[in-house]
């Protein structure tokens, strides 16, 4: 059982809740219904919904080719690691969370206890699309090995539904 924390950027989250993947079906035009279904037939979590299904990512453009590319890295050559498309992302310890909270500038956002089964950590200073086409795959080769960047990792978990959300830290 792995107990991490997360930041509720969306005011969302609420005591004994739980996380699961959401199968959608209102999909349009048919053909990318069809397509996010070949994609991920169990459903996507917040995460996937923002990114492949709506678009509505707070940097349009450059984090949603971070997280295609990454997902094709995923698929394959790690496809036994979970998607971040079907992830949910924590910290490991409080003060991570904090960190993460302030860089994100959302300090009125609040800290959750979280708790799943399965989990993956990686490395998110690997999430850049800085340098060559080759330094980009390798890139995403690392956060995928689970093995830390050049320097100072930030480590991320991604949390595989179900995810129970456990207490609201103070």
């Amino acid at each position: 059982m792995y107990r991490c924390f997360t930041v509720d950027r969306n005011k969302t989250l609420e005591e004994e809740q739980i996380i699961n993947l959401v199968k959608y079906t209102d999909v349009n035009p048919l053909e990318l219904q069809v397509h996010i279904d070949s994609l991920f037939p169990d459903g996507v979590t917040s995460h996937g919904e923002c990114y492949i299904l709506r678009g509505q990512t707070p940097a349009k453009g450059v984090n949603e080719v971070i997280e295609l590319l990454f997902e094709y890295v995923r698929k394959s050559y790690f496809p036994s690691r979970p998607s971040r498309f079907q992830s949910f992302f924590a910290s490991e310890n409080i003060d991570q969370a904090v960190n993460f909270r302030n860089k994100h500038r959302t300090s009125d956002s609040l800290i959750w206890e979280v708790e799943s089964n399965v989990a993956f950590k990686a490395d998110m200073r690997l999430l850049t699309l800085q340098g060559s086409l080759l330094k980009l795959s390798y890139n995403a080769h690392l956060y995928w090995k689970g093995i830390p960047g050049e320097s100072n990792p930030v480590w991320e978990y991604l949390m595989v539904p179900p995810v129970k959300i456990i207490r609201k830290i103070d």
